[in-house]
This record gives C-alpha cells, sequence and structure tokens, in this order.
C-alpha cells in the first residue's frame, strides 16, 4: 500500500490531528518597502501577493543554490513568513544582510508557540474553522497559515501559548506524533534544507517549481534558474523514497541499481513510517530513473528495497 493511502486510513477524517510546540518559526518583515524587498530577494512574485494570500518561496544564493524555503503571507504593509525552525537563523541572517536603506523592520516576535494541523486531501477540515489553503488570518497575536500540497493539507497557528487551544478540541481530536508529522511533510515534498539537501543543490533539483515565479524580473540567484528553464534541466532531482527497512539510514548511502549493482543516487535522510517496518525519506536520483524507475536497492545490490514513492496521490 502506497504510504499516502495508508497515512489516509490511520489519520482521523476530522483532519484533527495536531500537535504543539511543531517546528516552524514565524518571521515578519513590515514597513512600506517589505513586499519589494523581499520580491528582490526570494523566488516569488511578492508584489503580486493579496491581502491574506500565502504563497510558498525559496530563497538562493547568487549562484542559485538553495539557502532556505518558506511561505509568504500578505497582512497590510506586513509579510508574514513561515519558516521550518531549522532554517529560521539562516533565513533571518540573510533578510538582515541585505537589509540597508529599506524602510521596513524585520522581526522574529518572541513568546509564540505554533500548533500544527495536518491530514490529507478529502478531511472534514470544515471542523477545524482554519482559513482556505493558500491563506491566512490574523487574529490578535495570532496568524495561522494553511496550506495543501501534493494531497496533504495543514494548519498552523502562530501566537501565545494556550491561543489555538479551543481548535485543537473537539470530537476526534488525536495527537500527532513527530514521525507521521515528518511523513506527511515528505509525502508534501517540503524539504529540510541542509538536512535533506546539500550546500550545492538547486531549487529546481529539489522540486520546488511552484515555489519559483517565472514572470517575474530579477533576484538573487534569478540567472541560474531561468537558464535551466529556458535552455536545459537538472541533472538529477529529489525522489521521495520508501525504504523497506527498520534500521536507521545514514546520510549519503547509495542507492543501487539493481539490474547491473551500479550507484545512480544517494539518500539523504529517511524516518519511521508509524505502524510499519519501513521508512519514508528523500535521496537524489537521476531525472531519468524517476521517469522510468528500475528496481533499487540500499547500500548493495541485495540490501533492502528501495521503492519511488509518487509526490502526489493516485
Amino acid at each position: 500500500m502506497a504510504v499516502y493511502e495508508y497515512l489516509a486510513g490511520v489519520l482521523p477524517p476530522s483532519g484533527r490531528a495536531y500537535r504543539t510546540a511543531a517546528p516552524y518559526v514565524r518571521l515578519e518583515v513590515s514597513g512600506p518597502d517589505s513586499a519589494d524587498f523581499l520580491h528582490r530577494l526570494c523566488s516569488q512574485d511578492v508584489l503580486g501577493l493579496a491581502e491574506g494570500e500565502v504563497r510558498p518561496a525559496a530563497f538562493l544564493s547568487p549562484k542559485g543554490k538553495l539557502v532556505a524555503t518558506a511561505f509568504l503571507g500578505r497582512r497590510g504593509d506586513a509579510i508574514q513568513i513561515e519558516v521550518q525552525a531549522g532554517q529560521a537563523d539562516t533565513l533571518a541572517e540573510l533578510l538582515d544582510r541585505y537589509h540597508f536603506t529599506e524602510r521596513l523592520e524585520i522581526r522574529r516576535p518572541g513568546g509564540l508557540v505554533c500548533t500544527e494541523w495536518m491530514g490529507v486531501t478529502g478531511g472534514e477540515w470544515g471542523d477545524l474553522g482554519g482559513p482556505a489553503p493558500g491563506s491566512l488570518r490574523a487574529s490578535g497575536d495570532g496568524v495561522t497559515f494553511a496550506g495543501e500540497r501534493h494531497g496533504v493539507r495543514w494548519l498552523r497557528h502562530h501566537g501565545p501559548a494556550g491561543d489555538a487551544g479551543a481548535l485543537a478540541a473537539g470530537p476526534g481530536a488525536t495527537e500527532l506524533d513527530a514521525d507521521t508529522a515528518e511523513c506527511l511533510r515528505r509525502l508534501a515534498g517540503l524539504v529540510a534544507v541542509g538536512v535533506e539537501t546539500e550546500e550545492n543543490t538547486l531549487a529546481l533539483e529539489a522540486a520546488l517549481d511552484d515555489h519559483v515565479a517565472t514572470d517575474k524580473g530579477c533576484y538573487t540567484g534569478q540567472e541560474i534558474v531561468a537558464r535551466i528553464h529556458t535552455y536545459g534541466h537538472v541533472n538529477r532531482t529529489l525522489a521521495l523514497l520508501r525504504i523497506e527497512s527498520s534500521e536507521p539510514v545514514a546520510r549519503g548511502v547509495a542507492l543501487i541499481d539493481v539490474d547491473d549493482g551500479d550507484p545512480v543516487g544517494r539518500v539523504m535522510a529517511a524516518g519511521p513510517i508509524p505502524g510499519r517496518n519501513d521508512q519514508l525519506g528523500f535521496g537524489f536520483l537521476p531525472e531519468a530513473f524517476v521517469e522510468e524507475p528500475v528496481p533499487l536497492a540500499l547500500g548493495a545490490a541485495d540490501g533492502p528495497v528501495v521503492q519511488l514513492e509518487p509526490l502526489s496521490p493516485a
């Protein structure tokens, strides 16, 4: 059974699988120049953001390497930024480094807790009372980001401790464990930069096409992205892998073409699928091996079987 179908069967249909202290951070860039500033720095069309709209974005190095990913939402003259906790310091430092005379303030509001709900498309999400996917809702000091990608849906509320308690209550509410949340994040194709990517990873190698606006002007790293779109393609891509083993998988372990015994890629990270004896992870493979899969094994031709999982429900 595909991992998506398996999780769809074990998660509550109400979508009330939640956890507190989820590993996400909210940053805020406010002021009259905030949208223009971020538009010049990231791969997304920030100037085109409507009030209350949320879009995914990538922040790149001048050579087009992936530095951080985030979700950006407009609230008045402020852009709310949601970023994985492991990338928050890197992104905050990048924003500060490029801020010179622009009329804006970069803040990381203190005392906030992230409460996260996750599920798969088709759940009874109306019960949660949250905003629609691709939007945010603000109330007092709290901001809720809503998203959906590759059949995985989420709400993440950033606010003072206890602020989101009422949303977590109700019939069918269950606590979301970290392993299940990680599986859902990977099914959504949202990489942990620096863990599931390398220093030389390009945004398009990480299957982040929707993070990149192809009709906007210059931004940091844009020349490399445009060259790939116009003249070529990436030589490798980040693939979602199901590894038929419960043993921990080390970073960089080779993915072997079983037919000829040659290494064709490598695993970046993997974690357990709750209730099963296999793992879900990300690894790099040549595009040809993703488009037309061949039998793969971990570490050696007779190693654990590795199956490619689709980055969308069947």
